[in-house]
């Protein structure tokens, strides 16, 4: 295998390949990227069994063959390679080494036999449809910092995707860990219809954001088992997680009917200074709401207190209530609007959170006893 091709192409392909594949592994082959150069290309694909991220690029081939290298050093090294420099790559020693040279930098990389490569089909079954990149993207970080991380849990770490039944259907989104919850819709796309309802893990979410920024527009094909995603250059085939999402629509608490309107910024402001003498651990603080006022405060174990008084509009009863302040930092982080609505029931209920300026999302947080 011998050629030459742009640093900036290479590099581009590369930081797909790098992000997948893990950099602690008990299987070699799994912390490489294969590097195939045929018909004038180079086709590169990283694997971590569970995601395969494949790519290609126009190269100048002088020689076709295949080989691996460690993901990680080669980024490295392309990374930190001047823009605009031509990237010689030649495999030498029988296939052992990898010899890259680019300007007068010159590198020698360890090579593992592409036989040893694990099989990476791309999807070909399920439902396919497009959707456009900026929504898309903005649908998954709106859902996935609700998921959870509680391993023993599988099927709450990541995104629920499924079909709504409703009259005019959505493409709908859900996460939660068992304290927050987040669900967000947008407008179906057309052949999405009878897309089976699926699980997305956390890292598949978090890959598909990265590729939304590189096109306007991308391709999803999704099966029963897998979801693959495709742009002009780089195509990501994915297991789902196998289990069954809770029914979530029951903890959304819709009787809640006791409305609070207040500025996001000056809410996110004065939660971030009261945890500050939150209990390290617990990160609680208290809602105190009366007509127009909110009272947030917070004390920890060394007795230190802070307390901060807000103007709100409400005019409903009292109400006194506690809440993570991680959780109401990160829902607030969420919220296009300048003004965001918290909608209670009582001091020990579900509260709803929605945001005035973008009605497909919904955020509900768990009370906390203080």
């Amino acid at each position: 295998m011998k050629l030459s091709i742009s640093r900036e192409t290479l590099l581009k392909n590369l930081k797909h390949m790098q992000s997948v594949v893990e950099k602690r592994t008990s299987i070699p082959i799994l912390s490489n990227v294969l590097l195939k150069a045929e018909n004038n290309r180079l086709m590169t694909t990283a694997t971590d069994n569970d995601m395969t991220v494949k790519g290609g690029a126009e190269a100048f081939v002088e020689t076709e063959g295949a080989t691996t290298v460690s993901a990680h050093k080669l980024y490295e090294i392309i990374s930190k390679i001047p823009e605009g420099v031509m990237v010689n790559m030649d495999l030498k020693d029988s296939g052992g080494r990898l010899a890259i040279t680019a300007g007068k930098a010159k590198f020698s990389l360890a090579c593992l036999s592409p036989e040893a490569f694990p099989d990476t089909d791309t999807l070909k079954d399920g439902v396919s449809f497009s959707v456009p990149s900026a929504a898309f993207k903005k649908t998954l970080n709106k859902a996935i910092f609700a998921a959870s991380n509680d391993e023993t849990r599988q099927y709450l770490n990541g995104v629920y995707v499924h079909v709504t039944d409703d009259e005019e259907p959505k493409l709908r989104f859900v996460a939660t860990d068992g304290h927050r919850l987040s669900r967000v819709e947008m407008d179906l796309p057309e052949g999405a219809k009878d897309m089976t309802a699926t699980i997305l893990p956390r890292k598949t979410v978090g890959e598909l954001a990265k590729l939304c920024d590189e096109t306007k527009e991308v391709t999803l094909r999704v099966s029963d088992k897998k979801i693959q995603c495709e742009t002009d250059t780089i195509t990501l085939t994915s297991k789902v997680i196998d289990g069954a999402f809770p029914d979530y629509d029951r903890v959304i608490p819709y009787g809640n009917d006791k409305e609070m309107d207040i500025s996001r910024q000056m809410l996110m402001q004065a939660v971030d200074r009261v945890a500050i003498l939150s209990h390290e651990k617990s990160r609680s603080i208290k809602f105190s709401v009366k007509p127009n006022n909110l009272m947030i405060t917070a004390n920890n174990p060394d007795q230190e207190n802070a307390v901060e008084d807000l103007k709100v509009e409400y005019t409903a009863d009292e109400v006194s209530i506690g809440f993570n302040a991680k959780y109401v930092s990160e829902i607030g982080r969420h919220i296009e609007s300048d003004e965001v609505m918290f909608v209670f029931k009582d001091g020990t209920s579900p509260v709803m959170v929605k945001d005035p300026a973008d009605p497909s999302a919904l955020f509900v947080v768990m009370p906390m006893r203080i």
